[in-house]
């Protein structure tokens, strides 16, 4: 069974729905009802109407049978609405849920978790529990009374048969308690290589163009082929197992039955039972084992379900790395203090990125971040905005603290636009609007025109209403880097730091980009991490890093005469854009 914190959980998260949930028992327990009366109707049919050959009896009789089958179906219809209803709210609050939780997540949750593992704990995770979690409450009402009521008649109508069957029903237990564990482990570890081929999928499908570039499409199919089989393997493996369950539950019934018609039929032979209350006994101790048959089926569900409700669980209770704890709110559209970074050290997936960082940098200051690859600059920008925090050390605010406020706060006054921007399916207005969901047309074209688009905007058929398609492909790479900051653009804030995001840009168009965000915004702090050096000659000040510290700072003419790590720097870049 669902272990009880599963359960309780559960039952949370119904809990909105319960008069949904009312109605479904009402439903049930009227089905119930009904489905315990066409037994006897049938024994009189054909213990009274039928030798007595009253024609009349005989059809009121058949009448009320139907009757009582319409009714049993009716409700149960009705109750499967109700379900299905229960259902779909349940998926959609904790598709929010799950949504809101992966929205507070840091970055790096979301750079080790593969996007197709999200998918499924947002789909396939959801489904399974909503689904199921809709019929818990009909089925085991349904099982309970079916089984009380059916074993009343039974009684009723025979007890000496009735206590000869009873024996049987706590082999159910038996078998359940046998199977339990082995359903919950072949649950798990199903409900994990669906995850994984999961991912694989999203991942290749998102990469088809560069695998056909890489001529690698085999080697790409075998290992979809790998995992799927590991996947299928262990659907098998854990289907086999419920099989199994099933089977023995089923045999439990075959003897039952058989113990009934043995016992009926003798006693219809001595002339202690009639036909007609055979009949009616064998109806009733069928019901009687139905319930439990799915009350059993019910278990073996419910085991694939708690797989997803602690897959579900685990990532709700995840806290995020980065803790969203701070009170303060910018109230100014410009730095008066700036950064200051104080002995900052950080690791990035076990790797020093970062050593006893020291820098300031001034409001309003033009600042380029420069280095080799791997020195560290992308993952300096990422604790400028909190998107990860330094392991020691304290980076400072306008003399606070980053911790000190909100993230919603820091990130509007602190715009970071990253070398591979997200763009999304719909048209450019609808990207644009990402940045400034208030924004008119005007402040687009502005924004536009400040990145160097216009021309580009103008050739496109419908303008800012181009739909721009999945990942933006009918954009050049510069093209999409320059939207990106056209969007960042759209909401004013204090400080702009662009992570290589003109590096698909050439020369001129990069100067020109950067020099009209200058004067854009002459009192915006502008901190740009780029490896064109050349084209930067004009910011206030350089901080070059090299190995996770900082080696140097300086503007370009004293740094070129006095660093021999610029001066390659700046040599190759400028031997690189010419």
């Amino acid at each position: 069974m669902l272990a009880g914190s599963d359960f309780r959980w559960l039952l949370d998260r119904l809990e909105p729905m319960r008069m949904r949930i009312v109605l479904g028992l009402l439903c049930v327990s009227f089905a119930g009802i009904a489905a315990t009366i066409d037994p006897l109707m049938m024994r009189s049919l054909i213990d009274r109407a039928l030798p007595r050959g009253d024609l009349r009896f005989a059809m009121e009789l058949a009448g009320g049978i139907g009757l009582c089958y319409f009714g049993r179906s009716a409700l149960y219809t009705m109750g499967s609405l109700v379900n299905f209803s229960i259902a779909q709210h349940c998926i959609r609050d904790l598709r929010i849920a799950l949504l809101d939780q992966m929205n507070r997540l840091s970055a790096d949750y979301h750079e080790q978790t593969p996007t197709g593992e999200k998918l499924t704990r947002i789909e396939r995770d959801v489904d399974e529990i909503a689904n199921l979690g809709a019929e818990t409450a009909n089925q085991s009402l349904r099982a309970v009374l079916f089984f009380v009521l059916n074993l009343a008649m039974m009684a009723r109508l025979n007890l000496p048969m009735t206590l000869t069957v009873l024996p049987l029903m706590p082999l159910f237990a038996i078998i359940q308690r046998r199977f339990s564990a082995l359903l919950k482990t072949r649950a798990d570890e199903a409900r994990n290589e669906v995850g994984v081929a999961t991912s694989m999928l999203n991942e290749h499908l998102a990469a088809v163009p560069q695998i056909q570039l890489l001529g690698a499409g085999e080697r790409s199919a075998h290992q979809a082929r790998s995992l799927w089989e590991g996947m299928l393997r262990a659907q098998w493996v854990q289907r086999r197992t419920q099989v199994g369950f099933s089977l023995s539950i089923g045999a439990i019934l075959v003897a039952a039955i058989l113990v009934v018609l043995a016992l009926g039929s003798a006693k219809v032979v001595a002339g202690t039972l009639t036909i007609g209350g055979l009949v009616a006994f064998y109806a009733y101790s069928t019901r009687v084992f139905d319930p439990i048959n799915s009350a059993m089926d019910l278990y073996a569900r419910l085991q694939t379900v708690g797989a997803s409700i602690r897959r579900v669980r685990e990532l709700l209770v995840l806290e995020p790395s980065v803790r969203d704890t701070g009170t303060m709110r910018f109230s100014s559209p410009q730095l008066h203090r700036g950064f200051r970074i104080e002995n900052v050290s950080f690791s990035y997936r076990g790797k020093h990125a970062l050593r006893d960082i020291m820098l300031r940098i001034d409001p309003g200051e033009r600042l380029a971040i420069i280095g080799a690859s791997g020195s560290g600059k992308s993952s300096l920008a990422r604790l400028l905005v909190r998107a990860a925090d330094p392991e020691a050390g304290c980076i400072f605010l306008e003399e606070h603290p980053l911790a000190c406020y909100t993230l919603a706060s820091l990130r509007e006054t602190v715009r970071f636009v990253p070398q591979h921007p997200v763009l999304f399916q719909g048209t450019i207005r609808e990207n644009l609007l990402y940045g400034n969901p208030l924004a008119t047309t005007a402040d687009m074209l502005r924004s536009i025109e400040a990145v160097q688009l216009a021309p580009v905007l103008r050739a496109l058929p419908h303008g800012l209403d181009t739909p721009l398609g999945p990942g933006a492909a009918g954009l050049s790479g510069g093209e999409r880097q320059r939207l990106a900051i056209a969007r960042s653009l759209l909401k004013e804030s204090a400080a702009l730091i662009l992570d290589e995001t003109t590096s698909a840009l050439d020369a001129p168009t990069e100067c020109a980009v950067l020099a009209s965000l200058a004067e854009l915004r002459p009192c915006q702090t502008l901190i740009v991490i780029s490896h064109h050096i050349s084209s930067l000659t004009w910011v206030d000040r350089f901080a070059l890093l090299d190995q996770g510290s900082i080696a140097a700072t300086g503007n370009h003419s004293m740094l070129y005469a006095q660093s021999a790590l610029y001066r390659t720097l700046f040599d190759s870049s400028a031997h690189e854009r010419t």
